[in-house]
């Protein structure tokens, strides 16, 4: 029966809404990765409140068909939300396989799922009439199971992305232009507002449980403060345009070098990498290197973060990695162990190499061999 009462508006208006902002934030020619993350996520949420609010008026008996279809789609929102952190940190996504891995929950709920969306409209009525009747007892435990491992995620995916904004913080710690630390309030604070909505989410939910009554008014609480955030949001969008025009910058602030200069000294790096190989030392340290190249340790360092967008450990081992991929791809070293590999690429452990390998590759070294040997 069709009841539209007044939660029904802001909820349904906080839909609309958000597929505007989700349609504005996907057509931005600026920050495009990030920015399509985010509208995503934005995209997603909007068709959950407004199943929503299709269900709480009643209108869902009139299509009956869209019944728990957004339910997958909360377990897109925490993942979607990790990569726009990364994206705006401009930090790499990973593999295919890694982002596929990310939204594993949402597709395994949507296969479990299926038997129940393939049912008949009448089955579907009957099912919404008996919730109707007693909403707690009749339930299914299932979306009970679904509203506690989404609140794990939310937590899981709140805590990832508060870990990527600190470590990019300390990297970019001599870049803090005033555009820098206003994008890293900006992730700090959505970070928060998503970390208490989760907290808060999970309070409402073990409240409905230990009452063993289900009241619709805490139900509402949680669609309507996720409402609110959205609005923020939009608000955010009109009034600090810039966040989503650029993602976190990381190139030349303030630089001793001149271009022609950092053209130099980066064919000058290059030719001491590629010649001398120092990176095969594993003890090598910045101040090594810049006096192989007789630069000042600052300097070297300005150079790398500014020009090459990276820091010595990274830099160096992205050609360790290659000489590693290369030893691994050779026939004539199938018979080393990878520990043996690892050692001569430069590394001075097998945790390290492995760790650095897969970050890199998206494999570890003995499946990247494998890889290798199958061709």
């Amino acid at each position: 029966m069709t009841s539209i009462n007044l939660w029904f508006f802001p909820i349904a208006v906080s839909a609309i809404h958000a597929l505007f902002l989700a349609l504005v934030l996907w057509t931005k020619p600026h920050n495009r990765q990030p920015n399509r993350l985010f509208a995503l996520m934005i995209f997603a949420l909007s068709l959950h409140l407004l199943d929503y609010s299709l269900s709480i008026s009643g209108l869902i008996l009139e299509v009956p068909h869209l019944t728990f279809t957004s339910y997958p789609l909360l377990f897109v929102i925490a993942p979607l939300f990790y990569l726009y952190v990364r994206s705006y940190l401009q930090m790499p996504l990973g593999s295919k396989w890694r982002l596929f891995g990310h939204f594993g929950i949402a597709i395994l709920l949507l296969l479990s799922m299926l038997p129940f969306y393939l049912q008949s409209a009448s089955f579907k009525l009957q099912f919404l009439e008996a919730i109707g009747q007693d909403a707690f007892k009749n339930l299914p435990p299932e979306q009970f199971v679904i509203m506690f491992l989404q609140i794990g995620q939310f937590l899981v995916y709140t805590y990832l992305s508060y870990q990527c904004v600190q470590r990019q913080e300390k990297a970019i710690a001599r870049f803090r232009t005033n555009g820098n630390i206003l994008k890293i309030r900006w992730l700090k604070r959505s970070i928060q507002a998503f970390g208490l909505f989760s907290i808060f989410f999970g309070l409402m939910s073990i409240i409905l449980v230990i009452q063993n009554t289900y009241r619709l008014e805490i139900d509402y609480l949680v669609v309507l403060l996720l409402s609110i955030l959205i609005f923020v949001i939009g608000y955010v969008a009109l009034s600090q345009p810039k966040l989503f025009q650029e993602g976190l910058r990381k190139g030349r602030t303030q630089t001793q070098l001149t271009t022609s200069s950092a053209q130099s000294l980066d064919q000058r790096l290059q030719d001491l990498m590629e010649k001398e190989k120092p990176f095969l030392k594993d003890d090598l340290k910045i101040s090594d290197l810049a006096h192989l190249i007789d630069l000042p340790v600052h300097h070297l360092s300005e150079f790398l973060n500014n020009e090459l967008h990276t820091n010595f450990a990274d830099y160096i081992n992205g050609y360790r990695i290659q000489t590693a991929k290369a030893l691994l791809s050779d026939p004539m070293q199938q018979s080393n162990k990878i520990l043996a590999i690892a050692f001569d690429a430069g590394f001075s452990n097998k945790a390290t190499f492995n760790r650095v390998f897969k970050q890199s590759t998206g494999q570890t070294p003995s499946a990247f061999r494998k890889s290798q040997q199958a061709k």
